[in-house]
């Protein structure tokens, strides 16, 4: 299976971790040089700022992971290929990546969308309709899974992901495994369970100061989604919130006796 890497001119030290990385799994991948937030001039930004659908101002480094992967995806719609994996330079692979990415036999028919990143936050999924995926499974995610380190997409989304996004410059993780537009253009998403691969910031434990993201938790957290998500957690803990946690509670317990889809967070299998 063809094999891309996002990475910025700048970040040597990333791409030598991930060579050694699919080194390690005996596997080659082709670099798509990343366009880097700190490059951008002002006239740039407001360009793209102005061009921006959803009219929200965004920081340079969020412009440019947009870009990025919008260059991965005009790549894979113009090749041949059906499937094609992309990755961002700061992940961890699992020790059998190798199996999942050397070839996309793997992958069921009408797959759009395969994330194989965890961002060891809850993600929901319908964990009644497994589809068996060699030894680990893939689920139908239901809703947001943040992060866009690792994926596969097919050659019919990219296209039609790069007809809906055309003047979006939203977080990519939304624009892929959020509400919209990969859900409002119809498009089938997995998640591969345990994941295959985790972003360095996300990993408990020891951090490799080379990989830090240039979108770093600080970042994440003042993004448009991540204040959204920030005011949700504040609403719970206003007064009241008694009553909201065991309205949560009861609801968890619906979803998992009674819906077909569950929160989970996904563990990363090294």
């Amino acid at each position: 299976m063809r094999i891309l890497v996002i990475n910025p001119d700048r970040y040597t030290e990333r791409l030598r971790w991930l060579e050694s990385q699919f080194s390690r799994i005996g596997l080659d991948f082709e670099r798509v040089s990343a366009c880097d937030g700190s490059t951008l001039t002002e006239d740039e930004i407001q360009r793209i700022a102005q061009s921006c659908v959803s009219g929200l101002k965004r920081t340079p480094n969020e412009y440019a992971c947009n870009i990025s992967h919008k260059t991965c995806w005009r790549i894979v719609a113009d090749g041949k290929d059906e499937h094609v994996c992309i990755f961002e330079d700061d992940v961890h692979l699992s020790r059998d990546a190798g199996k999942f990415l050397s070839s996309s036999s793997w992958i069921p028919g009408g797959a759009d969308l395969i994330k194989l990143e965890t961002f060891n936050k809850e993600a929901e999924f319908y964990h009644k309709q497994p589809v068996e995926a060699q030894d680990r499974t893939l689920y139908p995610l239901r809703g947001l899974h943040q992060g866009s380190a690792g994926y596969i997409i097919s050659k019919t989304a990219a296209k039609r992901l790069l007809d809906e996004t055309r003047n979006d410059y939203g977080g990519v993780s939304y624009l892929l495994f959020g509400p919209k537009p990969a859900r409002s253009a119809d498009l089938r998403v997995y998640q591969l369970y345990p994941a295959l691969c985790i972003q360095d910031m996300r990993l408990s434990g020891h951090k490799n100061p080379q990989l830090s993201s240039s979108l770093g938790h600080k970042e994440l957290a003042n993004s448009v989604e991540g204040r959204q998500a920030m005011a949700e957690w504040t609403e719970k803990q206003a007064p009241g919130a008694r009553s909201r946690i065991r309205r949560d509670i009861k609801e968890r317990f619906k979803r998992l006796f009674d819906k077909p889809f569950r929160n989970e967070i996904v563990p990363f299998q090294e």
